[in-house]
């Protein structure tokens, strides 16, 4: 009787929703124009009907700008920003930028730009204006973790269409760190002023689409760019609707409100099970890996600063069990921090841990924590073996992971207790050692390894734990010894001898290897490709019923 009553009120909730969503971005709906003052309105091209896309996202595209990697821009950043350059496929790409070089000391990048490209403010794309955007984004405090960025030293512009990017040492990653379309993006130098890391006056990019309006609390508009440099898209119009609530995004789906759904962030193993099940709808998940789900366990709190303990946590865990039950198969367990196609990661481990229960509880018995048989649960002079595990609410499947590991815990005798945050909350907590256990998943693709590791002496809640670890500082020093070099033995030499340290202390626990998903109304899409970089949704990746 409760299920079919929730079937009914989110079914009239649905309906009452859709019914809203036919006054939103409409001529006479109540919206924000972003159109720049004194922009010709040929700038700005509006086909009326034609060709439209409409897709979703969980949260409303009001700060759609290269300030902060937030989620939610990763299904339109890529309608309205480019990088200088791209990664595909392990490879590094020309986009804005047609070549590059180093010099001989590997300290000074240069670029060269494609020439003819404004910025659909009617801004000229040429060096001066990179040179304006790299000196913004290496003064924000946000990226300080993206060392191609926050590292520059200087810019000068070479001629017109050449830009010369300066470094005090030289990095074998560092062009890798241009490619973060969140981040590295090319904005008008109009739309930024100087320390100001909050906001954006307008969205303005060189990319194939141009942000025409935004509809608060329904949806965002882009219509096509009609002086994009590069091939000509096929839609004229994407809408990416606001749907917050992933039942209503399935129904809006279903209904034809909506033509896609994309991302790990907005579809769960169990909504593509379902979706794909209905009438009209398809769907794919990527052969690939996004990216790695993992904890890291804090080996400066006063339950987990015994590596006993923490190894009993990683022998307890079992992976197989996780993703089948949660993934159902889809993702696979993870045998290493970074899964095989990461460079620089193909090491011999001395220590690999897959569940053993026994094994767990004998770490237990040997780290003076005994079973209390009343409670279930382990205890030392009195005092119970209690974790406090927190999670970022957003991630997804985070919250069922914890309550899946927390299971499984209790098995050995650890009781676990759950705390969903938001992220700032989990950031902050998380970086000044309030945890025991948490969650921080790699990125993925071009930023594996490199980044992950460097930012674990930073702002990361790696970084507490890693303090408390006798090996620290040789830790420390072999991530700033790759950090330095662009010499590709010394760099394999140096990120081994930052794992080894990592995974003999039992600082990271990776659990399974991440997919993304997109599910699509099989009338209107015929198919999506996913890019080597799966968590930035692609438009031309698209496939249309034709």
């Amino acid at each position: 009787m409760k299920n079919t009553c929730k079937k009914l009120i989110s079914a009239s909730l649905s309906c009452a929703f859709l019914a809203l969503c036919l006054t939103g971005c409409s001529k006479n709906a109540s919206v924000t124009d972003n159109s720049p003052s004194g922009v010709p309105e040929t700038q700005i091209s509006d086909p009326g009907p034609g060709k439209v896309l409409t897709i979703v996202t969980a949260k409303e595209l009001d700060n759609l700008t290269t300030l902060t990697m937030n989620k939610e821009n990763n299904i339109a950043c890529g309608l309205v920003y480019e990088t200088l350059v791209s990664y595909e496929n392990g490879n590094i790409i020309p986009a804005l930028a047609e070549d590059w070089s180093w010099d001989k000391s590997s300290t000074v990048l240069t670029f060269r730009l494609r020439q003819g490209i404004t910025f659909t403010d009617g801004t000229a794309f040429h060096a001066d204006s990179v040179k304006a955007i790299l000196e913004f984004d290496r003064s924000n405090p946000n990226f300080s973790g993206i060392k191609g960025i926050h590292n520059i030293q200087k810019v000068e512009t070479v001629d017109e269409y050449t830009v010369a990017v300066y470094y005090d040492a030289p990095c074998f990653s560092y062009l890798n760190d241009f490619c973060f379309q969140n981040v590295a993006g090319m904005m008008s130098p109009n739309v930024f002023e100087a320390e100001n890391f909050q906001t954006f006056k307008d969205v303005a990019g060189t990319g194939p689409y141009v942000r025409k309006e935004m509809v608060s609390g329904d949806c965002t508009r882009f219509v096509r760019n009609e002086n994009y440099w590069g091939e000509a898209p096929y839609y004229d119009e994407v809408v990416v609707k606001y749907i917050p609530e992933a039942s209503s995004r399935l129904q809006a789906l279903q209904t034809g409100e909506v033509d896609l759904i994309y991302g790990a962030d907005l579809i769960t193993y169990d909504d593509y099970n379902q979706g794909v099940t209905l009438k009209g709808i398809a769907g794919e998940i990527n052969e690939g890996n996004t990216l790695t789900r993992n904890l890291v366990l804090n080996a400066a709190g006063s339950m987990l600063n015994d590596r006993k303990v923490r190894e009993a946590v990683a022998y307890a865990v079992n992976k197989q069990e996780i993703t089948q039950g949660l993934t159902y198969g889809y993702e696979t367990p993870a045998a290493a921090l970074f899964s095989q196609n990461a460079p620089y990661t193909d090491i011999a481990y001395h220590t690999v841990r897959e569940c053993d229960l026994d094994k767990a509880n004998a770490l237990l018995n040997e780290a003076g924590w005994i079973m209390n048989k009343n409670t279930g649960f382990r205890e030392k002079a009195g005092k119970p073996l209690t974790l406090n595990y927190t999670y970022w609410t957003d991630l997804s499947l985070a919250k069922e992971m914890a309550l899946a590991i927390k299971a499984q815990l209790a098995k050995a005798g650890i009781h676990v207790e759950t705390t969903g945050q938001d992220q700032m909350t989990w950031w902050t907590e998380g970086v000044a050692g309030n945890y025991d256990i948490t969650t921080w998943n790699t990125e993925g693709s071009y930023t594996e390894p490199h980044k992950y590791l460097q930012e674990s002496l930073g702002a990361d809640p790696h970084a507490v734990s890693l303090q408390a670890l006798d090996e620290f500082e040789e830790y420390s020093a072999a991530v700033k010894l790759f950090s330095t070099t662009a010499d590709p033995e010394v760099v394999k030499e140096a990120i081994a001898a930052a794992l080894h340290i990592s995974n003999d202390n039992g600082i990271d626990l990776p659990i399974s290897y991440s997919k993304d998903l997109v599910l699509y109304n099989s009338a209107k899409v015929a198919g999506y490709t996913f890019s080597s970089v799966p968590q930035f949704f692609d438009i031309n990746n698209v496939q249309p019923v034709r």
